[in-house]
């Protein structure tokens, strides 16, 4: 709860220019609305509504497909209805007022109005919440299994922040062991393994294949994260693949977690500096292991269910010294 509360503050006060308390019930019904809404995303009536639309028509089982989802809905519509009440053109105060400037500018355009912003802040407030604390969460348990290269991050946090401040987004460059660390953390969880769906604007010809116009195109990035002619540990947790004969970060083209191209993951940039900033801070601040009397799992342990090892996986935080 502490991580998806500090990741659902972020993107709240990108969204509606309030930074709540942990505590404070607004965060708890955001952060619990989100949850429902992504549990409904993934259920199986949804799934097979996503298979066969015509479904939809039937109004008992659109009100179930769609019943997780109106909560969130029904949060955004709140914070959208006060906005409206309180907008200033001269002032905007943050993403929901700047779209609202835009609604007033295209009064004819059917595409940009209330319906368009709902959906939009909803599905940010979706894809920008549970996926960047589901990362910190796996990532603090991998590396509680790891106990060695959270060490060398820790070493290397230390040498360049002296210990006396908080790492900052400044610091990437002087950090690539810990940057190669987050990506490969990324690369081995392989979040989303199936990215959103695409089609075909025209006939298209690959490898001897015609795709015709209209072909729904689903996109595999785990082929691509897993691939043994990109990788070479593909099923291990391996930091060296993101640094070169120096020790310094190298970028691959075949890391991709946030899929490629005009539809790549809007908050990509986001996610990047939250993954970075967030696990950078708390690994300067503790150190995660395993409860005593637990069993540090060989590599195996990565091909695991994902979602399994979030769920169920206890680590301990221990403060070091008070110096750092």
């Amino acid at each position: 709860m502490l991580l998806s509360s500090s990741v659902g503050n972020i993107i709240s006060s990108v969204l509606f220019a309030e930074h709540f308390d942990y505590q404070d019930e607004q965060l708890q019904e955001l952060l619990s609305s989100i949850a429902r809404h992504i549990r409904g995303f993934n259920s199986p009536i949804n799934m097979i509504c996503n298979i066969v639309p015509v479904l939809l028509k039937i109004p008992s089982i659109r009100k179930k497909a769609f019943k997780e989802s109106m909560y969130l809905q029904t949060f955004v519509t709140k914070y959208v209805k006060h906005h409206k009440e309180t907008f200033n053109p001269e002032s905007p105060r943050d993403l929901i007022d700047y779209y609202l400037l835009k609604i007033k500018e295209h009064e004819m355009d059917p595409d940009i109005c209330d319906t368009s912003l709902l959906m939009m802040i909803a599905g940010l407030l979706a894809a920008g919440t549970e996926t960047t604390a589901s990362t910190l969460k796996f990532s603090l348990v991998l590396l509680a299994h790891y106990t060695e290269v959270q060490a060398k991050v820790q070493q290397e946090i230390d040498e360049v922040t002296k210990s006396l401040r908080l790492p900052e987004i400044m610091d990437k460059p002087q950090l690539p062991y810990t940057n190669a660390v987050i990506h490969e953390i990324q690369r081995v969880f392989d979040l989303a393994p199936v990215a959103f769906f695409h089609a075909t604007t025209e006939d298209v010809k690959i490898r001897g294949y015609t795709i015709p116009k209209g072909t729904t195109v689903i996109p595999f990035l785990s082929s691509v994260l897993r691939d043994p002619s990109q990788w070479d540990t593909p099923e291990e947790f391996n930091p060296g693949h993101f640094l070169d004969e120096d020790g310094q970060f190298r970028p691959r083209l075949a890391f991709l977690p946030f899929s490629a191209g005009k539809r790549v993951c809007l908050g990509e940039n986001l996610a990047r500096m939250e993954l970075f900033l967030l696990l950078s801070a708390l690994l300067q601040k503790f150190t995660f292991t395993l409860p005593p009397g637990t069993q540090r799992q060989d590599s195996n342990f990565l091909n695991l269910n994902k979602n399994f090892i979030i769920a169920s996986a206890e680590i301990r935080a221990e403060p070091r010294s008070s110096s750092k």
